[in-house]
């Protein structure tokens, strides 16, 4: 006789509260380790935080990797330095892993209560695994991400990258559109869209 079929609730909503803080504190601590990385692209070119947020703010955290090492390489003071420095942003991607198994597979929680990982992966073949979710280890793999960018900004401060901080006023927002541009021209102060 065939086994009765499981309808599970894939509704993120009904995961228990302590699932979706630890899910959570995952997510804002990968936030927080993507922008030491982002820190250290602008220490690296030797710019300010705030140019830092112009430059970075819409980089995939993969393509901050990716130039952070190259800036690294022109700049690095030494080369133990660049050493230690790829051994940290290794341990950087490793922790992004830990994230992405938390954050980007669906929840599925059988008629139990118990609460799965549905994660699901076609590279080169099909793999579908469901596994349950153990709450201690995601705060635990919460820590290490965040521990990932702490040890990031300990070298970075060591080695004098940064963060560099704005000492000149930012002006207020201009209207940027073609309105606001042709009354500039004009003479007037922009106010249009």
């Amino acid at each position: 006789m065939a086994e009765p079929n499981v309808l599970f609730d894939f509704d993120p909503r009904n995961a228990p509260p302590d699932v979706l803080q630890a899910i959570g504190l995952i997510a804002m601590a990968a936030a927080q380790t993507e922008s030491v990385v982002q820190q250290l692209i602008g220490g690296l070119l030797g710019i300010d935080n705030i140019q830092t947020i112009a430059l970075g703010a819409h980089m995939a955290a993969p393509l901050k990797d990716h130039v952070a090492r190259a800036l690294a390489e022109l700049a690095a003071p030494t080369l133990q330095d660049l050493d230690e420095l790829d051994g940290i942003l290794d341990g950087v991607n490793a922790a992004y892993a830990l994230r992405n198994v938390a954050v980007h597979n669906a929840l599925a929680i059988d008629p139990q209560g118990t609460v799965f990982s549905l994660r699901e992966s076609a590279r080169g073949s099909l793999q579908v695994t469901l596994k349950p979710i153990d709450v201690e280890q995601l705060s635990k793999d919460a820590a290490l991400i965040y521990e990932a960018g702490m040890t990031l900004m300990s070298f970075m401060l060591r080695v004098g990258l940064g963060p560099t901080h704005r000492t000149k006023l930012i002006r207020e927002t201009p209207k940027r559109g073609q309105k606001a541009r042709e009354a500039r021209r004009n003479g007037g102060i922009g106010d249009g869209k």
